[in-house]
């Protein structure tokens, strides 16, 4: 429920649901109205939007062209997240509204990446289940791969692909990328995912990609590519991949295994993924540390104070 009694405080609208801890902190400051949680959350927008100027979303609930209709006076929205795939950017800048984004992220999101990859390689899950069921005692498990010193791929190498970049050169991989602006004169340049996929082990999926129903940047012909042996990690966003054709490429052992912290339709997962020993599932966590998500909660909270007092957005990235 939206605050009450609030004397002269701000007013500001809440897109999507966010930590338990950012969302108190907003309530005591401000005059909160959570309009997601509404039945209709664009008919509760259009009736308490008139006086906000600030939003707050992440990247799964930004700020669109419909949300600016009903936000007559908005200045900032300040989102939990990096993502921008679920804002409308053309509408935002041309309305002359600051978005803000909190980019303290990017070591958890590579940290994840790089635990996904080993999990895989290692088959930590099984490994897991395999002690957990007592047939340790019967029989030694199959034995896993080396992580250290494989060819890996990395679609998109901005701040989270160059991150998990510095994290394999620790494992001396040979490090290859695909990435349609950034030249990193460190690694090998590849034209593209088809051609990534085809030198490389282990596949890691960090590229941004565009809003949900854009075509994926790994289908059919990229997973192909990468083979029977080859591992696909994705901590970018489920719907930049045929989920369809991955599924089946696992299922028929076209592709060696994935590591997905990320589905198309999440928190759906589809049945076949549950049941496979080459697919190790995280639940979006990639940036879900106490740390990270303190430093994430005091990036909204501090671009909001600084503009409600004059100083200006401090992460802006419109």
């Amino acid at each position: 429920m939206s605050a009450t009694g609030a004397g002269n405080r701000e007013e500001i609208v809440i897109l999507g649901a966010l930590p338990q801890a950012l969302t108190a902190e907003l309530q005591r400051r401000y005059v909160v109205h959570p309009v997601y949680e509404a039945s209709n959350p664009l008919a509760k927008l259009a009736a308490v939007g008139a006086n906000c100027r600030a939003a707050v979303g992440h990247g799964m609930a930004g700020l669109t062209a419909a949300h600016l209709e009903r936000l007559p006076k908005l200045e900032i929205c300040a989102l939990h997240g990096v993502g921008l795939e679920t804002s409308d950017l053309p509408a935002i800048r041309a309305r002359g509204v600051k978005l803000t984004t909190t980019p303290v992220l990017f070591d958890d999101v590579a940290d994840l990446a790089i635990a996904l990859a080993l999990a895989c390689c290692r088959e930590i899950p099984r490994a897991d289940r395999y002690v957990r069921s007592g047939a340790w005692s019967r029989a030694r498990l199959s034995p896993g791969r080396k992580l250290s010193g494989m060819r890996a791929g990395i679609m998109g190498l901005g701040r989270i692909g160059g991150e998990i970049a510095r994290r394999l050169e620790g494992f001396n991989c040979k490090i290859g990328y695909a990435d349609p602006v950034r030249e990193e004169p460190r690694y090998r340049r590849f034209d593209d995912a088809v051609d990534l996929a085809r030198n490389c082990d282990v596949f890691f999926l960090a590229a941004a990609g565009g809003p949900k129903g854009s075509p994926p940047l790994v289908d059919a012909q990229v997973l192909g590519a990468l083979g029977p042996r080859g591992i696909f990690i994705n901590i970018s966003r489920g719907w930049l991949v045929d989920e369809p054709s991955l599924i089946s490429a696992l299922v028929d052992k076209r592709l060696g295994a994935a590591g997905l912290d990320v589905l198309l339709d999440e928190p759906e997962v589809p049945e076949p993924l549950l049941a496979l020993d080459n697919v190790v599932l995280t639940p979006h966590i990639a940036s879900s540390t106490e740390e990270t998500l303190a430093l994430m909660r005091q990036c909204v909270l501090d671009n909001l104070e600084s503009w409600f007092s004059g100083g200006g957005a401090l992460t802006s990235v419109t």
